[in-house]
């Protein structure tokens, strides 16, 4: 128990301070780069989901426009098959 006091009083008095001052250097730049960040990133990331949500929907304009030609291709394609269209240009042309 005799050794145990001068060798907590050290940690104490040396240890705990030391600590201390290397959370300090070590954690501060840390979260002041975190907190810059953080406010960065909420106006970058606006930006960002607007840019994003412009090519969603451009992509989702493509995606109907090719299914409506992909509609359009297989009617066709039915009608030529049946003998509709090969009948209706023979009309027209006639």
């Amino acid at each position: 128990m005799g050794e145990l006091i001068p060798l907590l009083a050290i940690f104490f008095v040396i240890g705990v301070p030391v600590m201390s001052l290397a959370a300090h250097f070590v954690l501060r730049p840390m979260i002041r780069d975190l907190a810059r960040a953080i406010r960065g990133d909420r106006a970058q990331s606006e930006a960002s989901y607007e840019q994003r949500l412009a090519r969603l929907e451009e992509m989702l304009f493509e995606q109907g426009r090719q299914i409506d030609q992909l509609v359009d291709a297989e009617q066709f394609r039915r009608r030529l098959e049946a003998g509709e269209v090969a009948a209706s240009s023979r009309i027209g042309g006639d």
